[in-house]
């Protein structure tokens, strides 16, 4: 079986990166283009972009998807059995086109979101999502969201949890981590992310917390706040990814606050990657609170879950695992195991697998 990957952003230089360092660079930004070969499924990544202005008509027009890649994909010599898409909206045009007869190939994308009962939502499920092959939905919420509230076949909604390419985390150097839990003063709690995070009520909490904390982000996301205490550190400057390893490996423990307001749509999966990697790296989390988390800190153990914007809480999420060195621990120890049972790359691969083999069916 050979499979196209499209993205809705540019996955060639990751490609890259992954072959020149000999295979260990963290690849579960390829959604399973390096690790579908063991499976007999090869996969071709079409390049992101050629014809830029069919970019800019995808950017006024999103309901037709990524124009570029997807009438390049329709005209070119392209030698696949399946269309694969990290994300719904590069190939809406092409699953319409697959419903109504005109493309032979299956179409089948991994889901980020569902919406809000409007009928404008009702509209585009029933004459653009309900297009594809098949949903490949991150989270079960999400899964179930979309088969309760606008009746997609079950049959055609598939749960397809992501997971990490876990050996890389393993070669990050840890920096004496267990001494920087042991000796607090030695670590700090680590925030790192540049979209849909919400610093300002991270930043408000910590002026009651006289513990280091560094943010890895944007300038933007500070200017509602005017003072910053003296033990925050922003960092602005760009870090490669076993950079930000390390940073996590001498961390106490990990921020992810989230300025849910910002997508649109009612469940979107925002923050997975930064939750991710401190399970990988073993370190318990405090999140902000979504409606459909991919993964329930609280239920699992792993972490603090806080309502959105809601300071007193982030203040005392935060008190609480300084005060609590050894449940941080066992939190972080809890991650990481469960990082090593299920949410890494073999096992999104191998579910990816069976998925992709039975739409041929």
């Amino acid at each position: 079986m050979k499979v196209i990957l499209l993205n809705n952003y540019s996955m060639t230089a990751q490609w890259e990166q992954w072959k020149e360092e000999n295979y260990e660079y963290p690849s579960h930004h390829l959604w399973g283009a390096t690790t579908l070969p063991k499976y007999g499924i090869d996969v071709d990544i079409l390049p992101y972009e050629k014809f830029s202005f069919l970019k800019k008509i995808s950017d006024q027009v999103k309901i037709l998807g990524d124009l570029d890649q997807q009438l390049r994909l329709l005209f070119g010599k392209y030698d696949y059995d399946i269309i694969y898409s990290g994300n719904q909206g590069s190939t809406y045009l092409l699953a319409i086109l697959r419903a109504i007869g005109i493309l032979r190939k299956p179409v089948v994308t991994v889901q980020h979101q569902s919406f809000k009962k409007t009928i404008w939502s009702f509209l585009f499920i029933k004459f653009v999502l309900s297009c594809y092959d098949r949903l490949f939905c991150l989270s079960n919420g999400l899964r179930n969201h979309l088969i309760k509230e606008f009746n997609l076949p079950e049959n055609k909604v598939d749960l397809l949890e992501w997971g990490i390419d876990l050996p890389c985390y393993d070669k990050i150097e840890y920096y004496n981590t267990i001494d920087a839990i042991k000796e607090k003063e030695n670590s700090f709690i680590l925030s790192a992310g540049r979209t849909y995070r919400d610093y300002n009520t991270l930043l408000k909490a910590f002026k009651n917390i006289s513990y280091p904390l560094k943010i890895y982000g944007t300038k933007e996301p500070f200017c509602q706040t005017n003072e910053i205490s003296p033990n925050v550190q922003i960092i602005t400057d760009y870090l490669s990814w076993r950079e930000i390893l390390i940073e996590h490996a001498k961390a106490y423990a990990i921020a992810i606050p989230l300025d849910i307001t910002q997508p649109k749509s009612y469940i979107n999966v925002i923050g997975v990657t930064s939750l991710l990697d401190a399970m990988g790296m073993g370190k318990a989390v405090v999140m902000t609170r979504t409606v459909e988390p991919c993964i329930d800190l609280e239920k699992e153990g792993i972490g603090i879950l806080v309502e959105p914007g809601d300071e007193k809480g982030w203040q005392e999420a935060i008190s609480y695992l300084l005060e609590h060195p050894d449940e941080t621990r066992k939190m972080g120890n809890r991650a990481r195991l469960l990082c090593e049972e299920k949410y890494n790359l073999e096992v999104f691969t191998s579910r990816l697998s069976e998925l992709l083999q039975d739409v041929l069916k």
